[in-house]
């Protein structure tokens, strides 16, 4: 464990520490439930920075959705959205809703996301400001905008089509939009990904962006 914690305060990627930080607060839990002792042992070990950031770690399941849904299956980590649920007409005409959480709480959004979409971000996190990182309007130096900027190129046969279609001009953003989809920052704080959106509201989740914030908060 001291040695997992060391490499937190080493020159690493922000996305390497979250992998590392959240392996410890995996075998927390395990010690907690299968070996107190070690467990306090391990606690009182730890400096209090370290010990906040795990913490703030173990919110990751605050914002998974509690309200019109159904949690079944291993660990209780599958998500089953109850017809009453505001977005559960939306979510049945897309086949999805059922999603599967794993074990950091974030959800499966494979078979909703727009092919070609995935960018890989990771260098973001680690050279952005904490304000351009969690700056959700956009904006030329925020992680959105940038990362999604990225995704241009890969998605430019498919705007230029819808554009053809619409008779306008090729526009990401307006493209985009008419198709319902939403970024997506992956909770390992390694990629983005464009998600049709009510799927991403109906189950909820904490993101890549406050995971890295919190990584950038303790130990960049």
């Amino acid at each position: 464990m001291l040695t997992q914690e060391s490499k937190l305060y080493a020159n690493l990627p922000v996305a390497e520490k979250y992998s590392i930080l959240e392996s410890m607060r995996l075998e927390f839990d395990r010690l907690y439930h299968d070996d107190r002792p070690t467990y306090d042992r391990y606690r009182a070990s730890l400096r209090q920075n370290t010990w906040d950031a795990l913490e703030e770690n173990w919110k990751l399941w605050d914002p998974v959705p509690k309200s019109h849904v159904i949690w079944e299956g291993p660990n209780d980590c599958t998500c089953r959205l109850k017809p009453s649920h505001p977005n559960y007409k939306d979510c049945e005409a897309v086949n999805f809703t059922v999603c599967q959480y794993d074990l950091h709480g974030s959800p499966n959004f494979d078979t909703v996301t727009y092919p070609g979409s995935i960018v890989d971000i990771s260098d973001l996190y680690d050279k952005l400001s904490a304000d351009n990182i969690q700056k959700r309007g956009g904006g030329p130096n925020s992680l959105q905008e940038i990362a999604q900027n990225r995704m241009i190129p890969t998605l430019k046969p498919a705007i230029e089509a819808w554009a053809k279609t619409n008779g306008s001009e090729p526009d990401f953003w307006q493209w985009r939009d008419s198709l319902n989809l939403v970024p997506h920052e992956d909770t390992d704080s390694r990629t983005m990904r464009l998600v049709y959106r009510p799927a991403h509201t109906a189950f909820k989740h904490r993101g890549g962006v406050a995971n890295a914030l919190n990584i950038k908060s303790h130990f960049n």
